[in-house]
């Protein structure tokens, strides 16, 4: 990696990277490399100089994002030294201004922590966030939302509870839509009936499920397109509830025709399930009027007239539930489009 591109001070337990005067995706490549190289090495404090920074894109402000995220796990603290008030907007809009501390110059960025007064002793867990990034609430949550997968909480009614802003990109919703949206109108209405009964076993022996072991699905998004997920399931039980964390991504087109038909086969499976009970039903209904019809000419008129009327309830029975199986199955059942 040239080093003229992003070249590292150290001066002791501090890395100071200073950046070019453009960042975009010609160099961001390199950018995150060395912004991981630098992490492994374990410094205390990590600042990235950005003072001499007039443009950065989307690109470069997701892999200052991630170094933050890899750097709060370290126990680094990630500092920002920023001049420009261009790259100041830019983070700003992508939200980068509340995960990272931004100084106005290097210098300031440099700079240890005041000390606390004379005489306060911290707390020994807030002296070691002082020392390290402090872990709030405010800070896991915009972790959370620069990460490049979709997330999605959903409560026991299967309903929405959290989401995260690659979660509203994937599907096109704002994040006041999708709180409270059922996760199941994020299916094609083809599959819904499918990924309902998924769902409500999930629910019955919840357990950790990687990408790669079940079956991935369609996505839709608010404007009606489709589009391949993968997607993991875990588990999160509360003191209260039950909740269930999904990781989406979006899959490659040339698997997905493949999922998407063992889906469909999977739902034709379980209609051929309930056609052949309908045909059992029926055929033990007919059984029954054939025996009745058999055995009326030897028994005597009253009897054989209750057996002939008995034999034509069986009848009436069997035709209204091929018909309530028709009709059924005429307005629900799926329509595959595996094209």
């Amino acid at each position: 990696m040239p080093d003229d591109q992003f070249p590292v001070e150290w001066a002791g337990r501090q890395a100071i990277i200073a950046f070019p005067e453009r960042i975009d995706v010609s160099n961001v490549d390199l950018l995150r490399d060395r912004l991981l190289s630098v992490i492994n090495r374990g410094p205390a404090v990590l600042v990235a100089d950005m003072t001499a920074t007039r443009s950065c894109d989307h690109a470069a402000v997701d892999a200052i994002a991630r170094a933050c995220q890899r750097a709060a796990v370290s126990g680094i603290q990630f500092r920002l030294a920023v001049a420009t008030a261009a790259v100041r907007r830019v983070l700003g809009i992508e939200g980068l201004d509340r995960l990272v501390p931004i100084y106005p110059s290097r210098e300031a960025a440099g700079r240890p922590p005041n000390p606390p007064p004379p005489g306060l002793r911290l707390p020994e867990s807030t002296a070691d966030s002082a020392a390290t990034a402090a872990i709030t609430p405010a800070l896991l949550w915009h972790m959370i939302d620069a990460l490049g997968d979709g997330l999605a909480l959903t409560g026991e009614d299967g309903r929405i509870a959290v989401a995260n802003r690659r979660c509203t990109e994937l599907f096109g919703y704002r994040r006041e839509e999708l709180i409270g949206l059922p996760v199941d109108s994020l299916v094609p209405p083809d599959v819904r009936a499918v990924h309902q009964r998924y769902r409500v076993r999930y629910a019955q022996a919840p357990q950790s499920r990687p990408m790669g072991e079940r079956v991935r699905l369609a996505g839709l998004r608010k404007d009606g397109a489709t589009f391949p997920v993968e997607i993991s399931l875990s588990p999160v039980p509360t003191a209260t509830e039950r909740f269930v964390l999904a990781v989406i991504r979006e899959a490659t087109q040339t698997r997905w025709h493949d999922d998407l038909a063992k889906l469909a086969r999977s739902a034709v499976t379980d209609q051929w399930r309930s056609t052949k009970d309908l045909l059992d039903r029926v055929t033990q209904r007919l059984f029954q009027v054939g025996l009745s019809l058999q055995a009326a000419p030897d028994l005597p008129g009253d009897v054989a007239r209750e057996r002939l009327s008995a034999a034509l309830d069986q009848l009436d029975e069997a035709i209204h539930e091929i018909r309530d199986y028709a009709f059924s199955a005429g307005d629900e059942g799926p329509s595959w489009d595996l094209t």
